[in-house]
């Protein structure tokens, strides 16, 4: 883990943290409106992918990447 980050990072964070928070509703909305239906699939999984694409920045960022 770093110690430190830099400005433009830590702003970056902060809207990757909204990126993941706002894929993540948007998946659950679906699935809680729509079902989960071979039509409404490709979209969840669309937004998960948003979602852990964020979630993977975040963590090189904080320098826990795999």
């Amino acid at each position: 883990m770093r110690d430190a980050i830099t400005p433009e990072e830590a702003f970056e964070e902060l809207r990757l943290w909204a990126d993941y928070y706002e894929s993540t509703t948007r998946a659950l909305e679906i699935m809680r409106s729509e079902g989960t239906t071979p039509g409404t699939l490709p979209r969840i999984a669309a937004e998960n992918a948003r979602a852990t694409e964020a979630l993977k920045r975040i963590k090189q960022i904080r320098g826990l990447s795999d």
